[in-house]
Order: C-alpha cells, then sequence, then structure tokens
C-alpha cells in the first residue's frame, strides 16, 4: 500500500492462551503419536479461538470502515468550491474507494470455528484490506486534501486492521512451525522404525551368512580329511612314483631328441638343400621337410625305408651336383653315417616309448579324478567362506553404524517433543 497511515492507540483485549509448566516425564515410544494428535487438536483449538478473537475485533473496525464510506458517499465536499478540472478527479477518486470499500468490506469476515476457518477469514480479510489499501493509495493526494476528516478517520482505522492481521500472521505461522515439528518427529519416528527394520533384517543376514560359514567350513574339514586319506594311500604313494618317472621321462625324451638332433645337423646342409629340389611325391617329399625340421619326430619303423630313400636321393644329388657341399666326400659320409644308425636311433626311441607307455598305462589304474573333485570342491568351499567373511564384515560393520544412530534420534526425537509440549520427556525403550 501506498496510503499513508497513521498512528492509533491500539486497543487492549484478552486472548486465549495456553498455560505450559515445563515438567519431566518417562513415556514409551508408543506414546508419542498420541501426545502429538493431542497437541496438535489443542494447538488448532487454540489457534481457532485466537484468530476468532482477532475477527470479532476486525470486523466491528470493517463496518467502521463501511460506515464512514457511506457517509464519504453522501458528503459533497463542496463541489461549488473546486475547479472543475479537480471536480472530475475528485468524483471519480471518491468513486473508486467507496467502491472498493463497499466491494470489500460490504459483507461481515467469515466466522471462526475451525483452523480451516481460520485459513479462509485470512484470505478474505488480507485481500479485502490490501484492495482497500490499493485503492486509496491510488487516490491519496485527492482524498488527504479534499476529504480530511474521511482520511485520517480511513488511516487510523486501516492501521489497526493491518496491525491485527500481522498478529494473525503470527499467530498461524506458530501454529505452522507446530505442525512442522510434529511432521519432524513423526519422520524421525518413521526413520527410526525403519533403522531397526533394516537391522533386523540383516542380523538375519548376518546368520544366515555365520550358518553358511559353518557349513563350509565343516565340509572343508570333510573334504581336507578326504584328500588326506586319499594321499596317504598306497595307491596314491604309486601314483606320485609314476608322476615322478614320468616326469624324468619329460628329461630323458629332451635327451634323446636333442641326441637325434644332433646327428642329423651332421648332413643338415645337404638335408637342408635337398628339401627344395626333391622330385618325390608328395608323402616323401612331407618326410624330408619333417626329418629336416624335426627328425626325432619321424624316427620310426614305418619310416625306415623312406629315410633311406631320401638319404641315398642326397647322395645322388650330391653326384650330380644338384646337391652343393663343402666337402663331397666328408657329406657322403656323414650320410652313409646316418644311414647306419636310423636302426639304432629308432630302437633308442622306440625303448623309451615302450617304457613311457607303460608307465602312463599304469597311470592310468589310479583313480585320479576322485582326488581332484574334492580337491576343486575344497577350493570352491575356501573361496566361499572367503567371500562369505567378506559380506559379513559389510553387514556388521554396517549394522553398527545403524545401532549408534539410534540414541542419535531418540535424543533428536526428545528435543523436538519438549519444543513442541514445553515437557522435557524421557523416551523408554525398553521392551521395543
Amino acid at each position: 500500500m501506498v496510503f499513508g497511515w497513521g498512528k492509533k492507540k491500539k486497543v487492549e483485549y484478552d486472548e486465549p492462551v495456553e498455560n505450559f509448566t515445563s515438567s519431566y516425564q518417562t513415556i514409551t515410544l508408543d506414546e508419542i503419536p498420541k501426545i502429538l494428535e493431542d497437541i496438535v487438536i489443542l494447538r488448532k483449538g487454540t489457534l481457532a479461538a485466537e484468530i476468532k478473537s482477532h475477527r470479532n475485533r476486525i470486523d466491528p473496525q470493517r463496518e467502521i470502515i463501511l460506515k464512514i464510506a457511506n457517509e464519504l458517499s453522501e458528503d459533497e465536499l463542496d463541489p461549488d468550491k473546486l475547479d472543475p478540472h479537480f471536480q472530475i478527479m475528485v468524483n471519480r477518486g471518491k468513486k473508486e474507494v467507496i467502491s472498493a470499500i463497499k466491494k470489500e468490506f460490504g459483507n461481515t469476515f467469515p466466522d471462526i470455528n475451525s483452523t480451516d476457518d481460520v485459513m479462509r477469514f485470512k484470505k478474505t480479510s488480507t485481500a479485502g484490506i490490501n484492495k482497500v489499501g490499493d485503492m486509496l493509495g491510488k487516490h491519496s493526494k485527492v482524498i488527504h486534501h479534499f476529504a480530511p476528516k474521511y482520511s485520517k478517520k480511513l488511516t487510523n482505522d486501516l492501521k489497526e486492521l493491518s496491525d491485527d492481521l500481522k498478529d494473525v500472521d503470527e499467530l498461524i505461522d506458530n501454529f505452522t512451525a507446530t505442525e512442522n515439528l510434529v511432521k519432524l518427529i513423526n519422520d524421525l519416528l518413521h526413520s527410526r522404525e525403519k533403522t531397526l527394520a533394516k537391522i533386523s533384517k540383516q542380523n538375519s543376514r548376518i546368520n544366515e551368512l555365520k550358518s553358511t560359514i559353518n557349513e563350509k567350513k565343516e565340509k572343508i574339514l570333510k573334504f581336507g580329511n578326504e584328500i588326506n586319506k586319499i594321499k596317504n594311500s598306497s595307491d596314491y604313494k604309486m601314483y606320485t612314483e609314476i608322476n615322478s618317472k614320468l616326469s624324468d621321462c619329460d628329461s630323458e625324451e629332451v635327451k634323446i631328441r636333442h641326441h637325434v638332433d644332433d646327428e642329423f645337423t651332421k648332413i643338415s646342409r645337404p638335408l637342408g638343400k635337398f628339401v627344395h629340389i626333391s622330385s618325390h611325391d608328395k608323402e616323401l617329399k612331407d618326410l624330408t621337410a619333417k626329418l629336416a625340421s624335426s627328425p626325432y619326430d619321424v624316427m620310426d619303423e614305418s619310416n625306415i625305408s623312406g629315410i633311406k630313400k631320401i638319404l641315398d636321393s642326397i647322395i645322388t644329388g650330391i653326384d650330380s651336383g644338384s646337391v652343393s657341399v663343402k666337402d663331397t666326400s666328408k657329406s657322403k659320409d656323414s650320410i652313409d653315417e646316418i644311414k647306419n644308425i636310423i636302426p639304432s636311433l629308432i630302437s633308442i626311441k622306440e625303448k623309451f616309448q615302450n617304457k613311457k607307455n607303460e608307465l602312463l598305462k599304469k597311470l592310468e589304474n589310479f583313480d585320479s579324478k576322485s582326488l581332484q573333485t574334492v580337491e576343486n570342491s575344497l577350493k570352491r568351499d575356501e573361496s566361499d567362506v572367503v567371500d562369505a567373511l567378506s559380506k559379513l564384515k559389510v553387514f556388521e560393520d554396517e549394522n553398527l553404524d545403524l545401532t549408534h544412530s539410534l540414541p542419535t534420534l531418540l535424543h533428536q526425537i526428545e528435543t523436538n517433543l519438549k519444543d513442541v509440549t514445553s515437557t522435557s520427556y524421557t523416551i523408554s525403550t525398553d521392551n521395543q
């Protein structure tokens, strides 16, 4: 509003108030909702009574302002003394101010019997006073100058109405603060219930994990005993001995392979050249290539005739010059020497293979799969225990944090209860 307000002494009156005395009580959590419900009902009743007192004082003031408007409506304001131009402005301002007052203050303000009535009254009265005030502000110069006695009356009465509405706003704000505190307490109660429910749920999960861990540990012990029993058996000892011999066979095979490779190294040059110029059929060509790259692999009775044919062909090539060598005589002697020891090399390999095959055959008599199955089960359960222990720690740590949060929630509830009720409560959680 831009209309100027004057000052008027405020009339003293008695308002209904709640009498609170600070006290200390012990209550249970279950009692809190009823306490909150009672305090809200009480504050609603108190709010309605207090605002009704303001309404009952404001409504007569509304009637006074309406009466002033009626008087102003009948007052000609000495039109003969006015310049015609000002007369138009005065009449328009007078008409609009009176119209606004009659429109906004023509009906009584809503009666108050509940908090819903409070908000309706606040909305109606605030809108009315603002609109009348805005209209007075619009024509303030005209009203002040040409209707000073009405201006003063309207100024004082609207000022008092405005002050009363400020008191109404403060009372409503106080009640809203109470509602907010009640909501906060209910939210804290709900949060505590959720925390307890989560703790309970996780305790069940913790118990399940502990049970699983114990079961797995029993299985681990059982599997360990089974493995020890298998490994202490005579069959397993024989199995390990055979495996040890097979490991030795691997070393022996490497030595034999090197021995064969060393022998063929003596003719590696002519053999390597012959690979590229051989006119033999595909089978002999493949044999020639393998003989050059890995002679041990083709040392076999079935390959003797083929190997000798290849070696004879190399000698023929040397003689014809198609296979060039540095020392013809030495190369041919080396090839003849290889031809002579081929049966011996094959025999060495066959004896080794027979020995290895015999060991492998003996190894087949041992049921290694059962041992592998038990060992795999042991590893799986040990891994499951590690995972379960990790999850268990997470749940236990989280539950510890949740449990530690409960006293804080309880303290917040007690603090806000004191703020809303003016009573110091100690909340008992025994048997809850």
